[in-house]
């Protein structure tokens, strides 16, 4: 399968003889887009931090995949001795991916902790958090799936830029889903003969604008608009998803719209 203009296609495969959902991709479209988002502003990920927040959008993009099409998923993932906070958010109505890394004002929390927010239709949201050892973030993922969903799930680093979920469905064989070795899941995602249920499309993208930035804080800054513009016409606001630095005019917040 193959994917263009930085779009990772995840493939859904229900694995039928053992009552599994498998989700897989090759993610190279979509870290080449981050990359590049993380190059126009200036970002550079140092000591492997790079290879975490792939990672964590890795694990998050194939989760969403597995979920139902109304969903968005977010997660945090806090590192405590690394000192740093991976945040990754995965819209499935639009395919839009978006994530960022923090290191700065990281508050302790005593361990490792893996947050969770799902949005699904009608304003319903759910969130979960999860404590874990080590810093093996796919690990980190699965017993989220354990703890959170309450269903066994296991991840698998295919080589390269692949990756793959599979996860429990009713009456599933559970003991070859825990057994299952990632060569057999790399060839089911490669046999042409088990044509996937659907295929996702998922881009690096935020889709933050300065009028829409304004839109989502002009409630908060309504009651001091003056002290905070200080007589400038503009300020500086970084997106909290993606880490774009934005200028806002004054103007957006009279006339604020999405």
């Amino acid at each position: 399968m193959v994917a263009e203009d930085g779009v990772a296609l995840v493939a859904c495969r229900f694995v039928r003889e053992h009552n599994a959902l498998l989700c897989s991709a090759d993610f190279g479209p979509l870290f080449m887009d981050m990359y590049l988002h993380l190059g126009q502003n200036s970002v550079v990920l140092g000591d492997g931090a790079d290879e975490k927040l792939k990672l964590l959008l890795a694990a998050l993009v194939l989760h969403a995949a597995s979920r139902p099409q109304a969903d968005t998923c977010a997660w945090t993932l806090h590192l405590e001795s690394a000192g740093m906070n991976l945040f990754g958010v995965a819209e499935n109505p639009t395919g839009h991916v978006t994530g960022q890394l923090f290191t700065e004002n990281i508050r302790p929390v005593g361990g490792n902790v893996l947050h969770a927010e799902l949005a699904g239709p009608g304003g319903v949201r759910r969130r979960s958090s999860v404590d874990f050892k080590g810093d093996d973030i796919l690990a980190a993922a699965a017993d989220f799936y354990v703890r959170s969903e309450q269903r066994p799930a296991r991840y698998f680093a295919l080589g390269g830029d692949q990756f793959a979920l599979l996860t429990a469905q009713p009456d599933c064989d559970t003991a070859w889903l825990e057994s299952v070795d990632g060569s057999e899941v790399a060839a089911r995602t490669a046999d042409l003969a088990c044509a996937p249920l659907e295929t996702r499309h998922y881009r690096f993208c935020c889709g933050c604008s300065p009028a829409r930035v304004a839109g989502v804080l002009e409630p908060t800054l309504r009651d001091d608009l003056d002290g905070i513009f200080d007589g400038d016409d503009h300020i500086t606001v970084t997106c909290p998803r993606c880490g774009t630095r934005h200028e806002l005019a004054r103007g957006l917040f009279d006339h604020p719209h999405g």
